[in-house]
This record gives C-alpha cells, structure tokens and sequence, in this order.
C-alpha cells in the first residue's frame, strides 16, 4: 500500500465525533486539541487560559472549533462546557479531563499546607468528577461515548511527584475503574491514561527547567531509550482511546498463530496499514490461504510450532532473508488446552503442554526477535495474554498460569530491551469468538458473542477478533513509540467489576 502521509493511511479516525478537552489551551491538551481536529473532530476547548484558549481556536478554524471559559472546579462552568458542546454539535461522544495542576514541590509532608492540598484535589480530582458526571448525563441517553482523563504514572507508584499530586492521580484511577462499571451498561467507556514526564509548560514550571533540559531529564531517567516522550505522543493515545479502533507502512511484521482468530485479523490490519508480513502456524493450509487474501509479494507464510525453537528461528530468518529486517513480532499462538476445574484431575503432561505453547513459544518468540532488534535499536514485541492474566476463575488452572507468566515475561524483557530501543507489550482480550474459543465452549459464533454479551459490563458492543487487532496496531505503529512493559486489557471493563456488590445498577435506566 502506498501512502505519503501517516494520515492517509489510516484515515480520519474521529469524523463527526464531538470532543471537549478541559485543560486544552496548552501542553498536552492543546496537543490533543490539534490531533482530534486533524482526525476530523468538531471540538469545544474549556480553559482558564483565554487568550491561549482562543488563539487555539482560531488556529483549529472556528467552524469546527469553540472555546469556552472553564474552571472545572466550579460545577456550573462544567456543565455549561458540556451544553456548548451539545448547543453548538448537537452532541458530545468524547470526553477529555486533561486539566490540572502540581502543587508546590515540598517533600516533607510536614511542610506541606492543608489549603494547597485541598487545592490540587479540587482541581485534579472533582474536576475530573465533575467532568466525568455531566458528560454522563449527556451520553447515557446516546447510549454511547468515551470518556478519558489524564492520570500520571504517579497514579500507581510512589515518590515521583508531590504527596497531594500523587495523591490526586491515584484517585483519577479509582474514580475511572468505578465510573468504568456504573456507565458501562450505557455503553460508554472510561479509561485514563498515565504518561510519564513530559515537557510540558507546567512542568517545566515545577522543575525550573526549559523543555531541553527537562527532556536531558526525562531521558536520562528513561528505561525505554532512543525515544523522548512528547506531548503528542499522549495525545495520539487518546486518540486511540477515543476512536472507534485505536500505520506501518515500510515496517516488516511476523505474526505466530496468523492463520486463524485474531491473529488472522492482525495479519489483514497489519498489511491494510502497510507492512510487509510472514505468517508463521502449524495450520499450513489456512495460513497459505491468508498470504494468498493479502497478496504474495507482501506477505509469506511458513510452517512453524513455537514449541521448537529451531522452527521460531527459522521464522524470524525468513522474514530476515524476505523482507531484510523485523519491525514486529506479535507471539500470537496460543491453546487452550484441556478444561479439569480440580487441580487434583489435572494430569501433568496436559498442563507442560499448555506452558509449552503459551508460555514458551513466547519467550521463544521474544528471544529471535531481540537477537535481530537489538543491532537495529527498535522493534516492537506484542504477545497475547488473557484476561486471566489478571483475575482467577475464568479458565484452566494451566492457561491462567500460562497467560500470567507472560505478562510478568513482558514486563522483565521490557526492562531489559528497553536500552535498545525495543518495546514490549502484551494484550489480554475478555472472550472473543475464535475457532478455539468455539470448539472449546461448543458453541457457534452467535452462542460464544451470546455467552461474552452476557457476562460483559459494556454494553452494546461485542468484543470482536478485530478490536484486538487494532489494539495490537496501536501498540505497534510509531503511535505508541513510548508504550513498553504494559498490558493492554481489552475487556469493556470486565476484570474491574466484583458481581457480588451490583451497587450501579439503575433500576429505570434513562
């Protein structure tokens, strides 16, 4: 496929959604701002900073663009934000909490002022409440929308900003998880997104540094190397959290278990934005097939069992010898093995065989990957984990240790490829109908989306083989450059919810 620009490849991904951004004059939100108007959102930017406010505006170009004045501490001027995004479009789809503040640097907790602290939750936390209830009430009764606000990464480890700061995100995270679960039933997702130091004008401000210096900074402290975060890089994962699905042109992609599923799926995203790709199975006939769909000057396939390390090696070779390098590898092949709930009717072999192919067929698949990424200095490893990597009681006792293991595999190579330049994820879909997710249930296609649509918290939408390929798009174009060590959970929600408190239930829903 050739395109010329990284837009043309992948379209206009939010035309005729309507966004607000609270915080969207400047920094991260004005970043935002640019990308969704770029993807063909109509947008109303809510700030304090006028004069930015404003100019940003007119920048964007004002038919497709207001501004509004906002303090998102004071409720009256949310909702007022909300009702210009309605007045103005008709209808809000997307929701932006971005604004906030970092209160004064003191380490010492017994330095720290109650009214700074009270301060920084006002704005960091009601507002993003705020934010999230009255685009709520504008959303339930569209039964869809997307809801996302910026976290930090202080919003789960400690002793990266100040107390009330690190407080404050960690809340945005919880308050994100519970809101997830009430509106999931009106089909709305809320998600939130967590960046590491970028430079920012607040930011800078705190640090006392200009944005080379903070960046010399955020570097230096990295483990992710050859890669700076910037502002668009966060905006560009909104982007995927607010689009419908989440571009590889001149990249070179091996997928294992590409002949059927989701890696199927992964194999026609992929070569739909441009890479070039060898599909590597045991299922010879489906995955010659696939390369034929796609077209054999792009794509090869080749027989592999991700159990033999030789056969892993001779894939990643071909892609090697065909294409003359490897950009992605995407250890998709997985089983799920014999279902015994008892552990003591659980035969040893069955449960080797089940760590064999899902565990490590991976670290096979992560090791020759590496061996020819690392001269390069980049790449992108993608496994495929499970939902039950992070909950119990979902599958077998093998698969569930099988698919935790690979998380916990994603995140120690990640730290250690992360000096190359090399990123490593993993995904963990709910239930997706695949032939093995059928022939192990018994069930059709229709029987397995029933099944999932069921059990799932957001509603009106079923979870399909496609909406995991686009996450792994996400995680391997150059739009998640700075995403390493993370497991992306594609679930509606579903691993946050505990079925015995059904507290956010609505009894006449609206």
């Amino acid at each position: 496929m050739a395109t010329t620009s990284l837009l043309s490849a992948i379209g206009r991904r939010l035309e005729g959604k309507v966004a607000l951004i609270t915080g969207g004059a400047r920094g991260i939100g004005e970043s935002t701002a640019k990308v969704f108007a770029n993807h063909g959102a109509k947008l109303v930017i809510a700030d304090i900073e006028d004069e930015l406010g404003h100019s940003l505006s007119e920048s964007i170009g004002q038919t497709h663009c207001k501004y509004v004045h906002c303090d998102v501490t004071d409720e009256s001027q949310v909702k007022n934000a909300v009702d210009n995004a309605v007045m103005s479009y008709g209808k809000l789809d997307i929701m932006f909490n971005n604004a906030g503040i970092i209160d004064p640097n003191n380490a010492r907790i017994i330095d720290n002022e109650k009214s700074d602290f009270e301060r920084v939750l006002s704005v960091n936390v009601t507002g993003v409440f705020l934010g999230i209830k009255h685009a709520a009430q504008a959303m339930i009764p569209a039964r869809s929308g997307s809801i996302i606000s910026t976290a930090s990464i202080s919003s789960y480890i400690g002793g990266v900003t100040p107390h009330a700061y690190t407080c404050s995100k960690h809340a945005v995270l919880g308050l994100t998880r519970n809101a997830a679960v009430e509106l999931g039933q009106f089909g709305i997702r809320v998600n939130c997104l967590s960046p590491y130091a970028v430079a920012t004008f607040q930011a800078m401000s705190l640090l006392g540094l200009d944005k080379e210096g903070l960046e010399k900074v955020s570097y230096s402290l990295a483990n992710l190397k050859h890669v700076t975060l910037k502002a668009e890089d966060v905006a560009n994962a909104a982007l995927f959290l607010a689009s419908d699905e989440a571009r590889l042109e001149g990249k070179v992609a091996l997928i294992t278990g590409g002949a059927s599923g989701i890696g199927e799926c992964a194999a026609k995203v992929f070569a739909h934005h441009g890479a070039k790709l060898v599909i590597a199975d045991i299922q010879d006939e489906l995955g010659h097939s696939v390369c034929k769909s796609m077209g054999q000057a792009n794509s090869e396939y080749v027989h592999c069992d991700v159990t033999d390390e030789s056969q892993v090696k001779n894939a990643v070779d071909k892609a090697i010898k065909a294409f003359g390098k490897l950009d992605i590898m995407f250890n998709n092949a997985g089983i799920i093995g014999q279902y015994e709930p008892r552990i003591i009717n659980n035969k040893k072999t069955d449960f080797e065989h089940a760590l064999s192919v899902n565990l490590t067929g991976v670290f096979l698949g992560i090791k020759h990957a590496a061996q020819v990424m690392i001269p390069a200095r980049s790449g992108s490893i993608i496994s495929t984990a499970s939902i039950c990597s992070t909950i119990g009681g979902t599958t077998s006792h093998a698969y569930t240790c099988a698919k935790h293991a690979v998380v916990g595999l994603t995140r120690n190579t990640a730290v250690e490829l992360g000096q190359f330049g090399i990123r490593v994820n993993c995904l963990s879909p709910f239930l997706v109908s695949t032939p093995a997710s059928r022939k192990y249930l018994g069930f059709d296609d229709d029987g397995v989306e029933k099944v999932a649509n069921s059990m799932a918290n957001l509603k009106h939408v079923t979870l399909k083989a496609e909406d995991v390929a686009n996450a792994a798009l996400f995680l391997s174009s150059d739009e998640g450059r700075c995403v390493s060590g993370h497991n992306l959970v594609i679930d509606g929600g579903f691993t946050i919810v505990n079925p015995s408190f059904n507290v956010f239930q609505y009894q006449d829903q609206p």
